[in-house]
């Protein structure tokens, strides 16, 4: 079971709130890419400070994934879906778009 799955049963839970408040601050700064006070987790039980390093290691794990996989769709020319205020946008490599093109285009 991975770290955010551990942290959200936790906080169902509703055992050691403060302790769990401390695991909430990291996951959104993590996720939001935001400043957290690291000596925070220093002043959890050893418990949850592991569970803290853990999702600090599944979310770094996670951001390489992410980044090899736009890397090859890049170098594989495939098309990307990027996602922006909510919404999807589908975005189309040059050669698609002069294939595309070529398929419209009216024979003279």
């Amino acid at each position: 079971m991975n770290a955010a799955k551990k942290i959200r049963k936790l906080i169902e839970s509703g055992r050691d709130p403060q302790q769990m408040e401390v695991l909430k601050q990291l996951a959104v700064a993590l996720e939001m890419k935001k400043l957290f006070d690291i000596s925070q987790l220093y002043e959890i039980d050893m418990r949850y400070f592991e569970l803290g390093l853990e999702l600090m290691n599944d979310w770094r794990l996670d951001q390489h994934l992410n980044a090899r996989n736009r890397l090859t769709e890049q170098i594989l020319g495939l098309t990307a879906d990027v996602q922006t205020d909510g919404n999807i946008v589908q975005v189309q490599t040059p050669a698609e778009l002069t294939l595309e093109s070529n398929a419209t285009a009216k024979p003279t």
